[in-house]
Parts: C-alpha cells; structure tokens; sequence
C-alpha cells in the first residue's frame, strides 16, 4: 500500500465561516482535497459508489490546484498517491472509468510529476515505485507474454526503492542521533542543571499563536525501513518471475547481487521489534523460490539443486497455521513441475527421476493447499480450492507422459474425480465472475478426462471460456492433442 496523505495541521483553530468560500491558495486546495478523502474514506465500508465520488472529487480537486499551483508537492503527492491507492481496491475499482492498467498509468505519471518536484522524498520514492510494480503486474495479468518493457519498468522500481531506502536510513540515523541528545539533557536535567523551560524567556500559555500550516512527518522505524526492504524483495521476486530465458545474464547477476545485501544485512537488521518475523522470512523464501527456479530455467541449475534451493528455502518456517504461507510453498512447488515439464533434465538420470521429483513436488503441494484450506484464517478460499484442482490434474498428467509415471496412470480416475470436487467448491465459494467461469470450464475438463466431455465441449464454443482454456495449456493441465481427441478444435 502506498505511503499515507499528506495531512495539514491547523496550528490555530479558524472561525468557520457561514457561507464556504472556494478554495483560493495552494494550503485552502489541499485541505478541501482531504476533506473530500475523508468523506471517501468515511463511505468505503458501506457505499463504494458514493466513496468513489468522493475520492473522485478530491482527485479534481488536487488535479484543480496543480494548474494554478504546479510547484506544490504536496497537491502532487496526494493526487498520485490517491490514484495509485484507488486501484488497490477491487470495489472502488469497479467504479472508476477506465480498466486498472489505464489507471495505473494514470497514476504512474502523477507520480513521476510529484517525485521531480522532490526527488528526495522517501514517501514519493516509494509510493512511485510501488505504481511501478503494479502496472507491471496489472500488465501482465492482461498479457501471458510481458516484454522486455515490464522488466526495465522493474528496473526502474529497485533503483527507485534503493534511493528511498537510502534516504530512510540516513532519517533513522537523524532520529537516533537527535534522541540520543534529548536523552543527554535530560539526564542533565536530573543532575539538577537549570531547566529553560523554568526561565522566564520561555513563551507561556498566553504567547502568541502561529497560524500558519505544517505538514506531519511520519518518523523512520525499522517497521517503515522493514517495509521498504520487503518492497525490494517481493520487486526482485516479480522479477525473477518474468525474466525470460532469452534475457542476458547480466539480469541474473544484477539480481543475485541485488538482493545479496538486502538477505544479508538489511533483513535481519530491521526486522528487530517489529513482530513481523514469520511475514519478513516468508518474503524471502518466495525470492528464493523464484530465483531457483530463474535459475534452472536458465540452465544454471540442476534438477536436483532446485530441489534443494527449493527445500531451504521454506525449511525454516513454522506455517502450520499460516495459509498464505502454506499457498505460497505449494505455489513454488507447483512452479517447480511446470519447470520441469518444459525444460526437461538434460542427463539420463535426472531425466529417470524427473516424474517421481515432479510427483513428490505437487503431492506435497496439494498437502500445503489441504492444511490451509482448513484454517479458519484462510481469505480466498475459492483459489485455494481451485489450485487444489489444477495440483490433482497436474498428477493426472503425470500418467499421461511417455513412459507414464505408474502411481498417476493408476489412480487417474481417481485423481480426476478430486479435481473435480475441488473445482466444484470453488465455484460455490466464488464471489468473482471470471473466477468462477475458471473454475466451472476446469470442473468440464476433468470431467472430460474421466470420459464425459459434452460440457468441456459446451465450454469451448463460448469465447470466455476458451480463453480458459488456453490457459489450461500454457499451465500444463491438458495438452493440444488431449483437445484433439476430445473433438476440440
């Protein structure tokens, strides 16, 4: 989530007029826009209509401003801020014109403007690197083939991260340092040294009031500097995700030495008393899941170093009771098979051992996604049903390979009848449209394995569900000629 508003603090309360005047300075601007913020926020819970008006008015009215007023970072900040934080709920989302990669775009560039205005300003720095990450993936949920465009836009979101990083810790040590000297004199006041504030130079109650604004600066903690560094790291995971094999392997050095230090020494450093341990450890197993399988699929590791990689990377994690981490490592494990499905082991023996690797992987997958589909602090139990499927097909095909692994070819009806009540749970659970379209043309299919495949056919006239089902190929959950022989063309 981006970094909060800027707020205004009155020094001095002000007479409310009787009749509300325009806003006429670049202060009276932002104060109306938060006004309208406030309003937004005071409806989001109940009328995500009338909260979008809002929301909607405040934007014209920073959008207002910034025509008389072009020099003021904080009109700049807050409309760029308010547009990237729109598009981060799904039901203000529906009520905004536009889709979400027009609407990122939109906020990419309000915030691009707010950051040349101050191109030291943590908040901006990450604010605009977060819209960096999210367009990215808005992008590529719209296009299976991101271009390189995704990737220098990745770029772009470390190196602005970086710079954030950088000035947040140079605030901490300010911080620090100021507190260590506030802590000084008041161990001077102890010792029974004069107090200014006992001196008859200090302003009384009855001094004069200053009645201009100020803007409230949050303070650096290592709760704001852990929130960066994870920033980093979920960055370089999105990364690692998107890099294509015809990448140079530079990208791949840039990304190992990227995230060296932050593992290292950024991590451990600034997750001390924050309480996020399990949240800080569990990002970074996803990286290293990610970077194994970067890794493999460029050929610089083997089958049974991923396996590995893979391994250490979630060993240490307690996620008994942790579902997103449970669907995270079944995920990654997942990951793992469709790794291995396109760029088979190059070595008869890795090769021999490929389809029990695969089956062990996406058993244990499916173990990780039954453990968290039973805990009560499970959100979006409809996906996790629906990847409970996609794992017991992903073993179904396991039978179908050449030579066929034989606990798979064995117990294929079997295996297609849990797809399916999997996937029919899903449906009823589904609040999503498109979600649940996945789920019901995923239901047909392994119907259609297990021999009836009138509704996969039904499924595959309409065009919406065709495009499920290309997907469905592309994750390895039925194959072209399997189509084929189904009568589908």
């Amino acid at each position: 989530m981006p970094k909060p508003k800027r707020f205004l603090h009155d020094a001095a309360p002000k007479k409310k007029s009787k009749q509300p005047q325009p806003p006429a300075t670049a202060d009276e601007y932002l104060a109306a826009g938060v006004d309208f913020e406030e309003a937004g926020e005071k409806w989001r819970g109940g009328d995500a209509a009338k909260s979008a008006r809002f929301f909607l008015r405040a934007i014209d009215c920073y959008d207002e401003a910034l025509k008389k007023f072009p020099g003021s970072f904080d009109l700049a900040y807050n409309k760029a801020r308010l547009q990237y934080e729109l598009t981060q709920y799904q039901k203000l989302l529906a009520q905004l014109p536009g889709n979400l990669v027009a609407l990122l775009t939109t906020a990419l560039e309000s915030s691009r403007y707010a950051l040349a205005l101050k191109q030291d300003n943590a908040d901006v720095l990450f604010n605009t690197a977060q819209t960096l990450t999210s367009l990215v993936e808005a992008t590529t949920d719209s296009d299976s083939n991101p271009g390189s465009d995704s990737l220098s836009l990745l770029e772009e979101a470390l190196g602005l991260f970086q710079r954030c990083l950088a000035v947040q810790e140079y605030q901490y040590t300010e911080s620090q340092a100021q507190a260590a000297a506030v802590s000084e004199d008041a161990s001077m006041d102890d010792a029974g040294l004069p107090n200014p504030e006992d001196s008859d130079t200090s302003l009384g109650s009855d001094g004069p009031q200053d009645d201009r604004w100020a803007t409230i600066v949050e303070p650096v903690t290592n709760n704001t500097l852990l929130d960066t560094v994870l920033a980093q790291v979920e960055t370089l995971t999105l990364l690692c995700n998107l890099t294509p094999l015809s990448s140079e392997p530079t990208l791949l050095t840039f990304i190992a030495e990227y995230s060296s230090n932050l593992l290292s020494t950024n991590l451990p450093l600034y997750i001390r008393d924050t309480g996020r341990d399990t949240e800080a450890h569990l990002t970074a197993a996803n990286f290293k899941a990610a970077q194994a399988d970067l890794s493999y699929r460029c050929q610089k590791l083997n089958q049974s170093s991923y396996i590995a990689c893979l391994t250490d990377a979630f060993v240490a994690l307690d996620l008994a009771n942790h579902p997103e981490g449970l669907v995270n490592k079944a995920e990654a494990l997942i990951s793992f098979n469709a790794s291995i499905r396109i760029n088979p082991p190059t070595t008869s023996q890795e090769l021999n051992e490929s389809l029990p690797a695969r089956w062990q992987a996406l058993t244990t997958a499916l173990e990780c996604l039954t453990a968290a589909s039973k805990l009560s602090t499970a959100s979006n139990l409809a996906k996790i049903h629906i990847l409970r499927g996609d794992a017991e097909l992903l073993r179904y095909q396991l039978g179908q390979e050449q030579p066929p692994y034989d606990v798979a070819a064995k117990n294929a009806q079997v295996l297609c009848r849990n797809a399916g009540k999997f996937y029919r749970g899903a449906a009823v659970l589904c609040e999503d449209k498109d979600e649940k379209l996945e789920a019901s043309v995923k239901e047909a299919l392994a119907k259609a394995f297990g021999g009836n495949a009138l509704s996969i056919g039904e499924f595959a006239q309409q065009q919406a569900s065709r495009r499920v089902l290309e997907e469905a190929i592309e994750e390895g959950l039925v194959r072209v000629d399997q189509f084929t022989t189904m009568g589908i063309q």
